[in-house]
């Protein structure tokens, strides 16, 4: 099969999976079916979204930043702070979206130009900012609700939700990106093959730093609109957001060998995820057994990509 017709075949496959999952909750809870459900899941899949889109290019060149749990969080404590103590709010947020980019920014270069394994490296990132939110708050979440915020967070344009709006901005931007622009097709070289792609004058580890850079900014996006939502600082608001993302980018197709991947597919991985929660929850399944759920989705996809991966390599033996 080609690599073509695989991505298509692949994306059928997520859809009747979310077809067939939406309609197994729908008829387990009428709840599932309401407006407002369907309303609360789109909010719900925002956050966990943005991010999962704007990871998808970075593991397509072979890259890894799983700290955006942590920073999105430190950055909510850091925003909330500064509020408290008499900042201007236009100033809080400013901090508050330039610290994830910082972050990315100082993952990728050290991936990049020191060689660093990015799973390894980005792990004790993690840590290091747990660590400092910790310090500032004992763990205690910081009251930051504003007018403004509230607006954000609640009204839209013609009964479309802001959040929603910011979803769909940075689901088209990246998929223009990723389909349409010479740098997604060199993205797509470099996690094919980094050297060759190296040989033949692709700027290789600029262009993997920038889409760290570039993952950054949508976090700094996604902690203010953490903020928004939740009204509070707390270090452990990415918590819950880990695991999702990494399972939706790799129930999308997502190898960490590079080179293949497609933002649609992460976006139906996401949404799949994000139907499997809220179905759950309706359905009043404690979140601990809700979280084994996600972790045994993870292990399968992996393992079922891994063994299908092997099969064809055998196969073209």
């Amino acid at each position: 099969m080609s690599t073509k017709k695989r991505a298509i075949s692949d994306t059928l496959i997520l859809l009747i999976v979310l077809v067939v999952l939406a309609a197994v909750f729908a008829s387990a809870s009428k709840s599932f079916r309401s407006y407002d459900n369907l309303s609360t899941m789109l909010n719900n899949m925002v956050i966990a979204g943005i991010i999962a889109i704007a990871i998808t290019p970075v593991i397509v060149t072979r890259g890894l930043d799983i700290s955006f749990g942590a920073s999105l969080a430190l950055s909510t404590v850091v925003t909330a702070m500064l509020y408290g103590k008499g900042v201007p709010q236009w100033l809080c947020l400013l901090v508050g979206f330039v610290m994830p980019i910082g972050v990315a920014l100082f993952n990728g270069l050290m991936c990049e130009y020191l060689n660093l394994l990015p799973l390894i490296l980005t792990l004790g990132t993690t840590s290091i900012l747990i660590a400092l939110g910790q310090v500032l708050t004992n763990g205690r979440s910081i009251l930051m609700i504003t007018d403004q915020l509230f607006y954000f967070a609640t009204k839209g344009v013609l009964g479309v939700p802001f959040p929603v709006i910011l979803l769909v901005v940075v689901l088209l931007v990246y998929w223009y990106l990723l389909s349409f622009t010479k740098l997604g097709r060199q993205a797509y070289f470099i996690g094919s093959n980094p050297r060759a792609a190296q040989l033949s004058g692709i700027r290789v580890k600029p262009i993997k730093v920038l889409l760290y850079l570039a993952m950054g900014v949508v976090t700094g996006m996604a902690s203010i609109l953490m903020i928004a939502l939740s009204g509070v600082g707390y270090i452990y608001h990415g918590d819950n957001l880990t695991l999702p993302v990494l399972s939706a980018v790799f129930l999308g197709g997502m190898s960490l060998e590079g080179g293949e991947g497609s933002i649609w597919k992460t976006v139906i991985g996401v949404t799949i995820i994000t139907i499997i929660f809220t179905g759950l929850s309706l359905l009043n399944v404690q979140f601990y057994f809700i979280t084994i759920s996600q972790g045994l989705a993870l292990v399968v996809i992996v393992a079922f990509y891994e063994i299908r991966k092997n099969r064809q390599m055998a196969r073209s033996r």
